[in-house]
């Protein structure tokens, strides 16, 4: 005959072994369910972004044109704001970075427009 019988001390340790585990995945709980927030707050900027970005991507040469003054135009923005709100070394700092911006963009157009020009002619001269 076999005891299944187990002692007051014995129950008492599996019942705090029981509690700390407990504990412990409450804890991972909470911790899932912060990350869970925050993956949620870092979609809803990703959503936000990916309409700027949308933006960018054009059919024409003519949405490429109204869309680039739309992103002058915010960039002015900011930099209005950041006039008031900013002191004059913030301000020269973010005029370079502009004005890298604009330039990179000017290449990247006048690189187009000459990739356009040569496809175009290659197809005519063929």
């Amino acid at each position: 005959m076999q005891n299944d019988e187990i002692t007051l001390s014995e129950a008492k340790r599996v019942t705090a072994e029981l509690k700390a585990s407990i504990l412990k995945l409450d804890a991972l709980n909470q911790n899932v369910k912060t990350n869970i927030e925050i993956l949620h707050n870092l979609n809803t900027k990703l959503q936000n972004y990916t309409s700027i970005i949308d933006k960018f991507e054009f059919k024409d040469e003519t949405e490429m044109t109204s869309n680039y003054g739309v992103y002058l135009a915010f960039l002015s923005k900011k930099i209005d704001e950041l006039i008031k709100n900013s002191n004059l070394e913030n301000i020269e700092k973010i005029v370079v970075k502009a004005d890298y911006i604009v330039n990179l963009s000017v290449t990247k157009v006048a690189l187009i427009v000459a990739v356009l020009t040569t496809g175009i002619n290659f197809l005519i001269f063929k």
